[in-house]
Parts: structure tokens; C-alpha cells; sequence
């Protein structure tokens, strides 16, 4: 099974690929950065950031800051 896993998700099958080149390129160039794990934390099984969650843990932050 390893083996089998490993020829689908081999990455050599996929770095010639223009198309995906340009995919990767474009997302890359939106977002600019990766998440860092703090903000990881937010993102759901579809990817999407909860903005609101990550919101109400910064000013959570910064209010035991200013203590």
C-alpha cells in the first residue's frame, strides 16, 4: 500500500507540470505567506481562514498583554 500511495502522490510526476507551475505561482503570489501556526488553528477542513475566531484570539492577546 505504501508503495501504491507513493506513486500517486509522487512529486517527480507533477514538478514539469507548467499548468500546476502557474496554479501554484498565481496562489502564491495572492497570499504572499504561509500560516504560521498560530493562525493554522483557524482554517477548516475546506480551507477557509475564520477570520472572527483569529480576531477575538488577537484582541484576547492583547488584552492580557495590557494587564
Amino acid at each position: 500500500m505504501n508503495s501504491t500511495l507513493k506513486g500517486l502522490f509522487d512529486y517527480q510526476k507533477f514538478e514539469g507540470n507548467s499548468r500546476l507551475a502557474a496554479m501554484i505561482s498565481d496562489v502564491e503570489g495572492r497570499y504572499g505567506t504561509a500560516l504560521d501556526d498560530m493562525d493554522l488553528e483557524f482554517v477548516n477542513a475546506a480551507g477557509t481562514f475564520d477570520s472572527e475566531s483569529a480576531h477575538r484570539r488577537n484582541k484576547k492577546d492583547n488584552d492580557n498583554q495590557n494587564m
